[in-house]
């Protein structure tokens, strides 16, 4: 109660001769929006007092605890921006129960959401299974300063996939991100159509247990990004260019059943193939949420190099990268999501580098749930890959429940991919593909979608937890 006597009895007090220019420009450095001050010292005065021209009388109070949260309004003068603005403030009594209720409120920070896990998409058929997801999210943040997901999950084709994996933001007050994690993977119907098939395939030619090895994966990694600059821009997330590097070691199990087409066409595949890569590169961020960005951009160029000297079995290595650009359409239910990437691997690349893409999150590609929707997954492999990818997302429904929000929305995607192996064929291996969706979202924080995608080879149904990009 000190401070906010101490205020009562200064607005009665005369005014001061002078205003401290320190007190001045911290008023002058606020963004003017109300909201609490996170300064020692404040310029205040009632809202009467602030004249039409010129700096009002100011009166200096000295607040004793942070501010937490708005409650009591004042008015700040800023001389360079000539205007005066809101500013809130609050006091609490240690053991009050206003203090006791916003020990529960920073409670809210931390998030705990066990969630039963479903997922489906053509071959691997539909997975079951649950995952145990803990965020911690400081009051007025979008981000998430720590993220830790455990999931297990098997197939009716008896697909398992077993995953840990941590994401750590800004714990050295520094815009730094940290990633780690393990994954054990056993797949009895992995596709193999063969390197730089572009065969016209449909129907049983594309199920046929022909096309299928048994592929196993373990392995972990560990990443780290840090910034290097920062753009802030008013009303928006600010923009993150950060240096990126990381370590990933991988051993890949692989069986196939004699006359399949790898026992046929490829029998040196077969066997353990091991990858340790080293990644290096840059990403630059500006997006306002992670996992259902609205607005801004998320870029990376990295480079992958593996090889005897880092555990691989044998020398290559890849450069990668990939451009996702957020825009609102007028209204923030509507969002125009595009994504562009370029990826190229030379040397003696292993089965697994051959089907996916690099950067910050390696997928199934060319075909699957995320790239190449509507085509089997991993439908065409080879050393160089091109796409691009157009979505409209549009969320007009939202319900409040309890603290929390659902979201349902509506998706409409179109995707263009080429795949070679050769730069120069790039352009005769060109695969259109595109569909509609429907979306739920809670907190902006879990994304489910069901998305229909049509090809020049049939159709596939995709049910899953998070947005394709």
């Amino acid at each position: 109660m000190l401070p906010v006597l101490l205020n009562l009895a200064l607005l009665a007090a005369p005014a001061p001769a002078s205003t401290p220019a320190a007190v001045l420009a911290a008023a002058a450095a606020s963004d003017g929006s109300p909201g609490p001050l996170r300064i020692a010292r404040q310029v205040v005065v009632p809202r009467a007092a602030v004249p039409e021209s010129g700096a009002p009388a100011v009166l200096e109070v000295e607040y004793l605890e942070p501010i937490e949260a708005p409650r009591t309004p004042y008015f700040v003068w800023s001389p360079l921006r000539r205007r005066a603005f809101s500013v809130y403030a609050e006091t609490r009594a240690p053991g009050s129960p206003r203090a006791r209720r916003a020990a529960q409120k920073g409670r809210d920070e931390h998030h705990v959401l066990p969630l039963p896990h479903i997922s489906a998409q053509p071959q691997i058929g539909v997975m079951l299974g649950g995952s145990v997801n803990y965020a911690y999210r400081r009051p007025g943040q979008d981000f998430n300063g720590a993220y830790v997901q455990a999931w297990s999950q098997v197939s009716t084709r008896l697909v398992q996939d077993h995953n840990l994996s941590a994401r750590l933001r800004d714990l050295m007050n520094h815009n730094e991100l940290l990633q780690f994690g393990a994954l054990a993977r056993k797949d009895p119907v992995f596709p193999y159509y063969g390197v730089d098939n572009h065969e016209n395939l449909a129907g049983t030619d594309l199920s046929d247990p022909y096309n299928w090895i048994h592929m196993d994966n373990y392995g972990g990694w560990f990443t780290y990004e840090h910034p290097l600059w920062q753009l802030h821009r008013a009303g928006r997330a600010p923009g993150v260019l950060r240096h990126y590097s990381g370590v990933f070691y991988y051993v890949d199990v692989i069986r196939a059943s004699p006359g399949s087409r790898m026992a046929e066409h490829d029998p040196q595949r077969i066997g353990i193939e091991r990858r340790g890569i080293t990644r290096l590169g840059l990403t630059w961020d500006s997006r306002d949420n992670d996992w259902d960005p609205s607005e801004g951009s998320l870029v990376d160029l990295t480079f992958d190099v593996a090889g005897h000297y880092t555990g691989s079995t044998s020398n290559w290595g890849r450069t990668h990268l990939s451009a996702r650009n957020y825009v609102r359409l007028g209204t923030p239910e509507l969002v125009l999501a595009t994504r562009i990437t370029l990826d190229a691997l030379v040397g003696a690349p292993p089965l697994m580098a051959l089907g996916e893409l690099g950067g910050l999150v390696p997928m199934d590609a060319y075909g699957g749930a995320f790239v190449g929707r509507g085509f089997v997954r991993r439908r065409f492999i080879g050393n160089i890959k091109a796409l691009a990818t157009a979505e409209l997302r549009f969320t007009p429904l939202d319900r409040k429940l309890g603290s929390h929000t659902g979201t349902i929305g509506f998706t409409l995607f179109a995707e263009v991919g080429a795949v070679s192996s050769r730069v120069l064929d790039l352009h005769q291996y060109v695969y259109p593909s595109g569909g509609p969706g429907l979306l739920m979202i809670w907190d902006r924080f879990a994304v489910f979608r069901i998305e229909a995608g049509f090809s020049r080879e049939g159709a596939a149904v995709y049910f899953q937890t998070e947005h394709a990009f």
